[in-house]
């Protein structure tokens, strides 16, 4: 199996996670006969390459700029730009390197990161969420455009981005699926700690799959469109950046 996302910072359960009414009553607008709308964010290195890549693409609108809201979180406040700063989480943004294929284990770091979201709130505005890594070359248009073929769900939906499993470049949430991932990991754990009979060693990407798919209820919709990376078998030249 090819390893998920390497990008760190230095059988179903019988019972699913239910949605309150509370949340319920929130706005849901994921839906195909209303527009799209998306709140992007990305988790970010105070220094290095990362935040070079985040200010340019800050700079020319793109990636999680060209999103209807967005979101720069780290582990320190800081200014990226005139009128952009970066939203701080209680993270060191340091993990390990282990499991069965050697990836990331940055799943803790993620359920900060998450939380966060669902403290801020702004994604509730928005029918969609995605996390796109800096590094990762992300045009909202193209995936807009795609979502308009799949609808909201009772516990949410999320998009499957390889076949090998989702991976972390970029995941995408409904706006339920969010609301269930948020506040429903801490249930995972529990579920799949007992299944390992331990700490799975999972990179935050699989954790999440496994989570939202397994215990959750989210509905997982495989879309080959989303993603295309060295691990996830693609097409030849796909990283030419040659594709109209």
């Amino acid at each position: 199996q090819p390893e998920p996302s390497q990008h760190c910072f230095d059988h179903e359960d019988e019972s699913k996670e239910e949605v309150s009414e509370e949340d319920e009553s929130k706005p849901v607008v994921a839906e195909r006969a209303k527009p799209i709308s998306l709140y992007c964010f990305a988790l970010m290195m105070p220094t290095g390459y990362e935040r070079t890549l985040v200010q340019m693409q800050q700079e020319e609108n793109l990636g999680i700029f060209a999103c209807d809201a967005t979101t720069v979180y780290s582990d320190k406040a800081f200014r990226l730009a005139p009128n952009l700063h970066t939203s701080v989480v209680n993270s060191t943004l340091k993990c390990d390197y282990g499991g069965e294929f050697g990836t990331a284990l940055n799943a803790d770091i993620f359920f900060i990161v998450w939380a966060k979201v669902l403290e801020d709130g702004i994604f509730r505005a928005h029918s969609w969420t995605v996390k796109a890594d800096p590094d990762t070359v992300f045009m909202p248009w193209r995936l807009a455009i795609l979502l308009q073929d799949y609808e909201e769900a009772p516990q949410g939906v999320y998009l499957n981005n390889c076949k090998y499993g989702l991976h972390g470049p970029i995941e995408v949430l409904s706006q339920r699926a969010v609301l269930a991932w948020t506040k429903g990991f801490g249930k995972c754990t529990d579920f799949f700690n007992q299944k390992c009979s331990g700490p799975c060693w999972w990179g935050e990407d699989m954790f999440m799959d496994q989570c939202l798919m397994l215990v959750l209820g989210v509905r997982r919709e495989n879309s080959s469109q989303v993603l295309s990376e060295k691990h996830c078998d693609p097409v030849p030249g796909w990283d030419s950046c040659e594709d109209p």
